[in-house]
Parts: C-alpha cells; structure tokens; sequence
C-alpha cells in the first residue's frame, strides 16, 4: 500500500536549483513569453511541477495534509471532486492518504493539455475520475470532500460567488472545502515570496516576465474577503488552516464542527 509521501517522491523537500524536476521551467528564461497571457498550454503543462514548487512556498506540505483532511471526511463509497485539478497532485495525495478505502474522485480541469499529462502520469487506479470541463459549468453531485488548489484566483471575481454556492450545496453535512490561493498581502511577504523564488533559480527576467503574464488571468483576495466569501455562500464555519507569505489554505464546513 502506499504512503502518503510516496506520490510526492524526491521532491517532497523544499525546491532547489539543484532538485528541480527533468522538465525545468525555463519558459520566461529568454522573454519570448513577453506580452502574453498566462496560459494552461502544453508547454506549461510539461514543467508544470517543476514550476509551481519553486514559485509556491509550502506547496508540497498544503498537498499532503489536503490529502490527510479529504480522507478524514471521505467516506467509504464518497466522492471527492478536485477542481482545476492540474496535473492531479491533490487527487493522488487523497488515495494515498485513504489507502485501499473505496471512493470516487473526480479531477477536473478546464485545460486539455493538463489533462492529458495527468493522465500519462497517472497509475492506473478505477477510484480516480479525469473530466475536462470549466469548473463553472460542471454540474456537481453530493460529494463529501471538494478541493478546489490555486482555482479560484483563475476565474472571474464576480464568478466565484456561485461557484462557492453550488459546492456548499452538494456537500454532505460532515463534508470540507479545501480552498488554497494565493492572498493579497503586505509587501514583505510578497518580497519574502521573490526572495524564495530567487534562492530557487528563477531570474529576474523570469520573474518579470511571470509577473506580466499572470497579471490580467490571476486576481487574488486578501484572507478576509474569502472568509466573508465563504460565509455569503452558505459555510457555517471557515478557517485559515495554513499560511507560508502571501499563500495560504482554508477549511470550511457546511455547518460548524465546534471546537474549529
């Protein structure tokens, strides 16, 4: 059976220069990208873990106690959804993490390119569901775990409202939203966030060039504003269980575990 560090593998460590993956991210290395907006593409796709690990602070812990929080709510014969799903890093943190229990999971992800990486790289498992649809539109069954990872910050502000609303409605009472974003904050930890993008390899002109390209697709909130959200949508409790700079996750329930 595995464990539940087995799907992060060698790279479970803090990202380096050094142990970055095969596929390094170069794609802003020359400025060819400058101009244009960030894209879910199949260049993307293929330096996809090598990307976000040395560009998010704490990605590899929030993936795996994601996996501990979904398997603590799934219950035999329940569903999870992962929406935005990417190459699928939460839904095999979730199997391994409830081992042999039966269970759905549905990843989704609006980008064909991701998808069809995730697929490659995938084991072979009946439980794990790939669907390529907007998150938005996706009709949702009753589901005790939705995980929703660097998601929300892609879609229109005025879209998330609903978004959040029809997933409170397909949870089961003891289920959980794991939301994790980006959070507009003080520039400290937002120099702190370049200063660890620096000490992982990525120049000035890379920085620069993700910076512009990511500025008119990627609209974050500041913590207070998804908490305010999540309460609108109907959740009866909502907490921020994690935070490493300007990144952090939240739990919220359909109603109030007491004690949270």
């Amino acid at each position: 059976m595995a464990t539940l560090l087995e799907p992060l593998g060698r790279e479970q460590m803090c990202p380096t220069p050094a142990t970055a993956s095969a596929n390094k991210d170069t794609l802003f290395a020359s400025g060819a990208q400058h101009g244009a907006d960030f894209a879910f593409d199949s260049a993307v796709a293929a330096v996809f873990p090598d990307m976000i690990r040395r560009s998010v602070p704490g990605y590899d812990t929030v993936l795996q106690f994601t996996g501990l929080i979904a398997a603590r709510h799934l219950s035999a014969g329940g569903r999870c959804y992962d929406l935005g799903c990417s190459l699928g890093a939460a839904s095999r943190a979730i199997l391994a993490a409830v081992g042999e229990r039966p269970c759905e999971i549905v990843a989704v992800d609006a980008s064909a390119a991701m998808l069809e990486r995730a697929k490659a790289q995938a084991d072979a498992d009946p439980r794990l569901r790939w669907q390529q649809a907007d998150v938005r539109d996706l009709a949702l069954a009753s589901a005790d775990v939705v995980v929703l990872g660097y998601t929300l910050q892609f879609l229109p502000p005025e879209d998330r409202p609903a978004l959040l609303s029809r997933i409170r409605a397909a949870l089961a009472d003891g289920g959980v939203l794991v939301l994790t974003e980006k959070l507009a904050a003080n520039s400290y930890f937002e120099q702190r966030h370049l200063d660890f993008k620096r000490a992982n390899g990525y120049s000035e002109l890379e920085i620069a060039g993700k910076r512009a390209a990511l500025e008119n697709v990627m609209r974050i909130d500041n913590e207070q504003a998804h908490l305010d959200r999540l309460r609108a949508a109907g959740f009866g409790a909502a907490k921020l269980w994690f935070r490493c700079f300007n990144w952090g996750s939240f739990v919220a329930w359909p109603h109030d575990p007491g004690g949270a």
